[in-house]
């Protein structure tokens, strides 16, 4: 079986069709609970969260008192993997940000709790699936904390913007096939955020000894799309049940990626596929015709890096695909 540092599942044969999604009735028994095309239900059936039983994976911690530092700055190259935004641009950021004052009370909590808990969950599981140090291959930073200004933005004093994007999720998360690309934008106020930039393929956001601060607003974007704040809260929910109770076995996920590899080559499948193809089309891999992927099915399958996801940004030029890959677009 052959392994690479990006997709250890590459080793599927793509001429084996009789192989392909031969197990995928566990997808169909709980899509729809775990449905990201059902967080945007009713807030009110939402349950708040159970601060005594997060993700399984991480001890509990104050967030005054720790935050993710994974090494001792030091000094090297800057802006490897990711594009200072403008000041126009972080003025782009801070407008669509949803701030936690302006929410009611119960919100203003969850809110916190989802913007911290989402960027745990999948920072720890890029750096458990490539290593701590290879972060680069699924991690990117979206700015540098101390080189934006917002303090006189927002009349704030001691505040920092903090940006992360999370990048093809969907190629190793069993669980999350239909995740490709989560942008995280947030401002805390008495944090110390920066930068660790040892690392010439993609530096990482370092907290310091301060820690992450005090939450005054988040936003994110999930495959493109913007996120309320109450669809914020409800992902995080989504993102806690898939990981506690499952949403795909390995099997299923490894057919449904050979499946997405063939068809990204041959351009269909026989009919006999139709209902694998079906499943596909609902977790937003491919097209009303199930022939031609979406963005979400090429993310599954395509090997890429942070300094290629810069390279990227720069250089594409359709508007679609800009208001996905770009991180400081949010119409």
């Amino acid at each position: 079986m052959a392994k690479n540092t990006y997709d250890y599942l590459d080793y599927i044969k793509t001429d084996k069709l009789d192989y392909i999604i031969e197990n995928n009735k566990d997808i169909n028994k709980i899509y729809n609970d775990y449905s990201l095309n059902n967080i945007i239900n009713d807030y009110n059936i939402i349950k708040k969260p159970n601060s005594n039983n997060l993700y399984s994976n991480r001890i509990q911690t104050s967030i005054l008192q720790s935050g993710i530092n994974w090494g001792t700055q030091r000094t090297a190259n800057t802006q490897n993997a990711y594009v200072q935004p403008t000041p126009e641009e972080v003025g782009k950021v801070l407008e669509a940000l949803h701030r936690v004052q302006g929410l009611p009370l119960d919100q203003q909590k969850q809110l916190v709790e989802a913007t911290r808990e989402i960027r745990y969950f999948f920072d720890g599981q890029v750096r458990a699936r490539f290593g701590a140090t290879n972060h680069f291959n699924a991690i990117r930073c979206l700015n540098n904390p101390e080189a934006t200004q917002v303090e006189t933005v927002l009349d704030a004093p001691r505040t920092q913007l903090a940006g992360e994007e999370f990048f093809a999720l969907n190629r190793f998360m069993q669980n999350f096939p239909d995740i490709a690309d989560i942008q995280w934008w947030s401002v805390y106020k008495n944090g110390s955020w920066g930068l660790d930039t040892w690392n010439p393929e993609g530096e990482h956001l370092d907290t310091g000894v301060n820690g992450w601060g005090d939450l005054v607003g988040s936003v994110m974007k999930l495959n493109g799309r913007v996120l309320t704040p109450q669809e914020m809260i409800a992902f995080h929910r989504t993102v806690k049940l898939r990981n506690e109770r499952g949403f795909m076995r390995p099997p299923a996920f490894v057919n449904l990626q050979a499946m997405i590899r063939i068809l990204d080559t041959d351009g269909s499948l026989p009919r006999r596929y139709d209902e694998q193809i079906e499943t596909a089309h609902d977790l937003g891999l491919v097209d009303v015709n199930g022939k031609s992927l979406t963005y979400a099915g090429q993310s599954m399958i395509s090997q890429v890096t942070a300094r290629q996801r810069k390279a990227r940004q720069l250089a594409e030029t359709n508007d679609q695909t800009r208001r996905i890959i770009v991180p400081t677009i949010f119409n």
